[in-house]
């Protein structure tokens, strides 16, 4: 919550979207190979850590890694206008694919998951 709250994120999505990716568990790895609790692709850890971290991320970390999901959710929200579904979409399969193609089925279930999520964790 501290994290997101820095980040201007609302710690209720920001811990949704954590949840949802891994259950609160730095120790997962994806298929796709993304890691830790916000369950980031190494080519998107790259892209934060050239284009939004202040200082270098340490991918073993789980307070780094929860900085780098929370900085690319802060980013997609205002790629998005603020609009938290289509960014929350936008984490799952990607902002140039949601703009291109919409939500995916099972992007609108990811979408679905981590709204109604939020209301374990202090959101609407």
């Amino acid at each position: 919550g501290q994290i997101a709250s820095e980040h201007g994120v609302d710690p209720s999505l920001a811990a949704a979207v954590a949840w949802q990716e891994s259950g609160f568990n730095n120790g997962v790895v994806s298929s796709a190979n993304a890691r830790g609790v916000m369950q980031v692709l190494p080519g998107t850890w790259d892209w934060i850590q050239q284009n939004l971290a202040a200082q270098p991320l340490d991918p073993a970390s789980t307070n780094d890694n929860v900085h780098a999901g929370v900085m690319y959710l802060d980013q997609l929200l205002r790629d998005t206008g603020g609009d938290e579904a289509t960014a929350v979409a936008a984490y799952y399969q990607g902002l140039g694919s949601v703009q291109s193609a919409g939500m995916l089925p099972g992007t609108q279930r990811y979408v679905d998951n981590v709204m109604a999520l939020r209301g374990r964790f202090g959101g609407p």
